[in-house]
């Protein structure tokens, strides 16, 4: 049996990032260091060009936006914050294609080590959309 594949094939797929974050209605927009929890999503999106791909992202960002009341009864907000990165898919995509990367940089072999967690910390973070 082959593997499962996504073709690029005619088509111009990217990932993009998508930046929001959630903080109250009532706050002080002048707090530049307030804390907000902020999220990035990684979406996939089909475009004939870098821009377009962009253009999708910020409407994807946008159309995310919403106000809610939690459980302490305040009014809080997701706001979209915008693209914090726009990668080209080169290749067709199985199961095992690299599909992203991140270069670190020269530094020292502690800071290295101390982006592997264990097992046991990588499945504690997943967690699962529930429909």
């Amino acid at each position: 049996m082959g593997k499962e594949k996504i073709s690029i094939k005619d088509n111009n797929w990217y990932i993009v990032e998508i930046i929001e974050k959630c903080e109250p209605v009532v706050r002080n927009e002048n707090q530049d260091l307030r804390r907000v929890n902020t999220w990035g999503n990684f979406h996939i999106v089909k475009a004939e060009t870098p821009k377009i791909a962009y253009e999708k992202a910020v409407k994807i960002g946008k159309d995310a936006e919403f106000k809610f009341i939690n459980s302490d009864k305040i009014e809080m907000e997701w706001i979209f914050v915008g693209i914090g990165n726009l990668i080209p898919i080169y290749e067709d995509i199985q199961d095992g294609s690299e599909i992203m990367w991140e270069d670190y940089g020269f530094i020292s072999n502690r800071r290295a080590e101390r982006f592997a967690l264990s097992e046991k910390e990588l499945l504690e973070n997943v967690k699962l959309k529930k429909e």
